[in-house]
């Protein structure tokens, strides 16, 4: 777990993604992006930095926190 709270805190883009999709539920990675006002490859890549990490799910193209992903952002939300 404290792998993946340093993980996460260690990359602002990263945050905002998980703090974006708590918010919202889910969503697009265009549309993370331009909320974000950031670039789309970025966003992308984060995304899938996420996946792997099981923080994120997509399923036809949008993204969602995990069960893991939620207790995870509260954990970053609480720092």
């Amino acid at each position: 777990m404290n792998e993946l709270i340093g993980f996460v805190n260690g990359n602002n883009l990263r945050q905002k993604v998980l703090a974006l999709l708590a918010s919202k539920g889910e969503m697009d990675g265009k549309r993370l992006a331009k909320t974000l006002h950031i670039a789309y490859p970025s966003v992308e890549k984060t995304l899938e930095e996420l996946q792997e990490k099981e923080l994120v799910s997509e399923q036809e193209g949008k993204f969602t926190l995990t069960d893991t992903g939620e207790k995870i952002q509260k954990i970053v939300l609480s720092i």
